[in-house]
């Protein structure tokens, strides 16, 4: 069985939802001209990769589902820094057939006035409006939440 991981950190920056957040995905490769590879097995760093673009997708939906209800409850964060794993699985050695089995996020955020379960709480519940609202199918996919606060 082949298992791939392919990661996306979002930087929001500058009280979110406020300004805007930047996208960092695993191999670096996002610039001004964004080259894309498909090959499900290439590490090159110069090309991004499918995977990478869906956990920046993932993220950032993620990420902006916490920033708009933290808004809302009238405790808007200093900053949110998602790192969002996928996991792809499949059986052909190629990778071919890799389908997504599974998805880590950790959340670190600067937020005056929450307490750390406030935080957790807030994000399970944007993490599944997130995977309703982007129509992923949950069977057989992972799903794992983890937060932590710094320093406000």
């Amino acid at each position: 069985m082949t298992a791939l991981k392919r990661e996306a950190t979002i930087r929001w920056l500058g009280h979110p939802p406020d300004s805007a957040p930047r996208l960092i995905v695993g191999s670096h490769s996002i610039a001004p001209l964004l080259s894309l590879n498909v090959d499900p097995e290439a590490t090159a760093p110069l090309a991004t990769l499918p995977g990478e673009l869906l956990a920046g997708a993932i993220g950032s939906v993620f990420t902006w589902f916490v920033a708009e209800q933290l808004v809302k409850e009238g405790t808007q964060a200093r900053e949110l820094v998602s790192y969002v794993t996928l996991t792809l699985s499949g059986e052909a050695d190629d990778g071919t057939d890799a389908a997504l089995s599974g998805i880590t996020c950790r959340m670190s955020g600067r937020i005056a006035g929450v307490e750390e379960t406030h935080l957790e709480v807030v994000a399970q519940a944007a993490m599944t409006e997130c995977i309703e609202r982007l129509g992923l199918r949950t069977e057989g996919i992972g799903v794992t939440v983890e937060t932590s606060l710094e320093g406000s």
